[in-house]
């Protein structure tokens, strides 16, 4: 009877259901964190705000989990801890998607690995990866009533192989749009799931990047929890979502960024009082996920960088001051810390108040500040053809004064209307300290466009000296300005030997730029007389009739709207909102030219340099050749058109 009743226990243990045990409780207990990936190796514990969003993976009333999240602090955690208690307790198929190849070749050997290999219960259920036929590879670790498949998303054989329970699906949002051309890699991956239907459990984690991705999707239509924390003060509760730039405040008037972010504090939205990082910590420790919508089987988490233990106040606030002055440096800021969708700062634009902004100061002269010029000019062919074109001041800061705007009647396809522009061009525009002192154009950039004028354009830029004057071509998915491009041309019938060199500008990068700067608010004169300077990328421009309402009305003329590809994944794409957009196009092709002047990259030292050069600078050369006055006259006219 013994031998019966022993056999009898191996089979109630081999059959009886997993103990009730949380994620959370499982990693407590059980898991080691790896000094791989760890700063602190060793025993695994579970955070106040971690334990929720992990326990919601072992709920069996929750068949999905979205978590949206800033970096290092909840994500990968959160992952690594569910595939670990899923090995030791509840074991199934298991796959988990990786945005490239090579991230999932760092997650599993940089992650993985040292997750089973220093987490005891782990590595006697998987095989050592260096037995022969171990079935613990890269790509597969195998255990005992499963598998789990590490692969990314532009994998569509991987990702339709065989039937899974568990899909864990990482940093969703740079997901290729199409596992090659099998369509959306993460509902390619949930029709593996269909074999285990309520017993199925999926995790996507991301970053935020756009209203309308994956993960924000995902969290919309999710239970929308956001993690509220007591106040050490008054007791009241709320969440620090939506909050840095309403209740972290510091003093912006001390004198460096570090003395500004040191300053920092985050007060109570109720009864204002100032917490220190102990007190926000251990408000972090007191807090409670609140859900904002019913839950109907999805458990969506969103934190920011301000409830991470690891992170203080003035750290967060510095790298917001090291980057908000440069948009891409932004979009990465509020992305990756503040967990909050980005949006592009294009939309609803009023152009009255640009008008209204404008400020008093001579066209065609360059004010303080203004150390270098640059010129954008756009073709045109209809009502008779034109060049327009308009030459910006740059200075310190990415400060910018609009100097001139010139439009110049003609064929572009006849050399009259290229002799207007090189007399132009060759010009030097007096500054307004010093009328015998001057600045050249130091880089114009003209759109080639399409079609019959592009030989025309060539023909011109050819023949003008270079790096001053080159062609350029729009392309959104390049970097802000390109390297030189060599393509065939052929001028008055001949084949240019050699061909001509062009350049590529990514006009949706300085679109954003330039629609962020325009937003940005003029100080008062009383800041001014004491002390406060313009905001960095701040434009200036003159109060004169070439700034007129259709300029403004110009430069305000799109705006970016997010469509949704045949898939259903968010695209943003800059809209025309009126039919002449000239004003916007020269100024983008301006700032490209400041850029590749390489303005982006100058130190204090390059600025000084600018500045002894204007004061060596040759006495300004005559403007005689082009009327400033027929000039403007002629642009209002065909304007009005």
């Amino acid at each position: 009877m013994s031998v019966i009743a022993e056999i009898s226990r191996a089979a109630y243990r081999q059959f009886a259901p997993p103990p009730e045990i949380t994620v959370s409780q499982w990693a407590d207990e059980h898991r080691y964190l790896s000094a791989e990936s760890a700063a602190e190796h060793g025993r695994w514990t579970t955070l106040s705000f971690q334990r929720e969003p992990m326990d919601a993976v072992s709920d069996p009333r929750v068949r999905r989990v979205v978590i949206k999240s800033c970096t290092q602090l909840l994500k990968t955690v959160t992952i690594e801890n569910a595939i670990g208690y899923f090995i030791d307790q509840d074991p199934g198929p298991m796959l988990i998607i990786q945005p490239r190849d090579k991230d999932a070749k760092d997650f599993s050997k940089e992650r993985l690995a040292p997750m089973i290999r220093d987490t005891p219960r782990l590595k006697r259920k998987v095989a050592d990866s260096k037995a022969r036929d171990s079935g613990n590879t890269i790509e597969e670790k195998r255990f005992p009533g499963g598998i789990l498949a590490v692969t990314s998303a532009g994998s569509p054989g991987n990702l339709a192989r065989r039937a899974i329970r568990f899909l864990f699906c990482d940093e969703v949002d740079k997901y290729a749009l199409s596992a090659g051309a099998e369509g959306n890699p993460v509902s390619l991956a949930r029709k593996r799931m269909a074999t285990f239907r309520h017993r199925a459990k999926e995790i996507d984690t991301c970053s935020p990047t756009a209203e309308g991705s994956e993960i924000d999707r995902g969290y919309e239509v999710s239970d929308q929890r956001q993690f509220w924390v007591p106040c050490p003060q008054c007791g009241q509760h709320q969440s620090m979502m939506l909050k840095f730039r309403t209740q972290v405040r510091w003093d912006s008037s001390l004198p460096t960024r570090e003395a500004q972010a040191a300053s920092a504090r985050y007060h109570c939205e109720h009864c204002g009082a100032a917490w220190n990082d102990a007190e926000r910590w251990t408000a972090v420790e007191r807090g409670e996920w609140r859900a904002a919508k019913p839950f109907t089987g999805i458990a969506g988490f969103w934190i920011s960088e301000l409830y991470s233990p690891w992170k203080q106040l003035w750290d967060i606030v510095l790298d917001y001051l090291t980057k908000k002055d440069n948009t891409e440096d932004l979009k990465t800021f509020i992305n990756t810390s503040l967990a909050e969708n980005w949006a592009e700062p294009g939309e609803a634009l009023e152009w009255e108040r640009l008008l209204q902004q404008r400020e008093t100061y001579p066209v065609g002269k360059v004010p303080e500040g203004g150390l270098f010029l640059t010129a954008g000019v756009d073709v045109q062919r209809e009502n008779g053809g034109r060049l327009e074109v308009e030459v910006v001041a740059w200075g310190r800061n990415r400060e910018s004064w609009s100097i001139d705007y010139r439009i110049f009647p003609g064929d572009p396809t006849r050399s009259e209307v290229w002799q207007k522009l090189e007399a132009f061009r060759a010009q030097t525009f007096p500054t307004t300290a010093d009328s015998q002192r001057g600045l050249s154009i130091e880089r114009m950039f003209i759109d080639s466009g399409d079609g019959t004028i592009t030989p025309a354009v060539y023909e011109f830029v050819r023949t003008e000296p270079r790096p001053q004057v080159w062609a350029i071509k729009g392309y959104s998915k390049g970097d802000p300005v390109g390297s030189p491009h060599a393509v065939e041309a052929t001028v008055a019938g001949k084949k240019l030997k050699y061909g001509v060199l062009f350049k590529t500008v990514n006009p949706d990068f300085f679109k954003g730029q330039l629609f962020a700067d325009l937003r940005k608010r003029k100080p008062t004169a009383e800041e001014l007389e004491q002390g406060v300077g313009y905001p960095a990328g701040f434009c200036h421009m003159p109060e004169d009739p070439t700034y007129g309402d259709e300029h403004f009305k110009q430069i305000c003329s799109e705006h970016l709207v997010t469509r949704r590809d045949k898939r259903g994944r968010a695209q943003q794409e800059y809209q025309q909102t009126r039919p002449r957009n000239e004003a916007l196009d020269c100024r983008i092709y301006a700032m490209g030219a400041a850029f590749d002047f390489g303005s982006h990259r100058f130190q204090e030292k390059h600025w000084a340099a600018l500045e002894s050069r204007i004061a060596a600078s040759k006495p300004v050369t005559s403007t005689e050749s082009v009327q400033p006055a027929q000039g403007q006259q002629q642009r209002m006219q065909i304007r009005l058109r």
